[in-house]
């Protein structure tokens, strides 16, 4: 009898524990500590604040991607990422003084999954901030592609409404605000030029991505920096670029 009581015990003793082990190991699962390499998460960053300077991009306080500082305005690519621990962070690339310049939410990252920050705004006008987008989204329709738009374009003159994107003459995008993006949207597959404008002065284009091709199945991300109303040979111009997400 006392071994059976001995034997009751330990099984129950048993069953209590994995019962309160089971919750913990769900709970952990559920914080985003996924192994990088397994999770496949590919990164993107683009420097749009003319006045930051050269930026890296610290996870776990420690440099991503080589070398390879970020430089106005031009994207990096993607790149896989090697660690996904907190803290992300943008930090000036300067050697004499290296500054923090902004501290990334990384909360919400996903396995096989494509990401773009868009750093934005100035420091001299103390709005450095950045935009995050999920690369992804549901299949367009056959013989469809999508896009998006991200006015990433601080002082554009005369916008403080936003900007209109069109497509081949037809609006797509109407009062996108600095510091925003659209969702996408399907357009049919083929050639476009594309037009920004401030919003409610469509005659007079800021910038233009003429003969920019459209492809079946595919994602892209249209953006805009710089400011109007400056010299072209200016390195803070107006300007915009278009990104493939897929």
């Amino acid at each position: 009898m006392n071994n059976y009581k001995s034997n009751f015990l330990l099984t129950l003793t048993l069953l209590v524990a994995g019962t309160m082990f089971f919750p913990f190991i769900s709970s952990c699962s559920k914080t985003g500590n996924i192994n990088p390499s397994e999770a496949k998460i590919e990164y993107q960053v683009i420097n749009l604040s003319y006045d930051a300077l050269p930026v890296y991009l610290y996870v776990n306080l420690l440099r991503q991607n080589g070398t390879t500082a970020y430089r106005y305005p031009t994207p990096s690519g993607y790149f896989g990422l090697t660690n996904i621990d907190t803290p992300f962070q943008i930090r000036s690339a300067s050697t004499g003084n290296v500054v923090n310049l902004l501290k990334i939410d990384s909360t919400n990252l996903s396995r096989e999954t494509k990401y773009t920050l868009y750093i934005t705004g100035t420091r001299a006008q103390n709005t450095l901030g950045y935009l995050f987008t999920v690369d992804t989204s549901t299949a367009a329709r056959v013989g469809r592609g999508k896009i998006r738009f991200v006015n990433a374009a601080p002082a554009v003159t005369g916008a403080a409404n936003g900007l209109t994107l069109t497509a081949n003459d037809s609006v797509a995008f109407r009062q996108q605000r600095f510091n925003t993006f659209s969702d996408f949207i399907e357009l049919p597959a083929g050639v476009y030029t594309f037009k920004i404008s401030a919003f409610g002065t469509t005659n007079q284009t800021l910038e233009e991505l003429a003969n920019t091709t459209i492809q079946d199945g595919r994602l892209y991300t249209i953006y805009t920096y710089g400011r109007a109303g400056v010299a072209a040979s200016d390195s803070t111009a107006f300007g915009a670029g278009i990104l493939t997400n897929r």
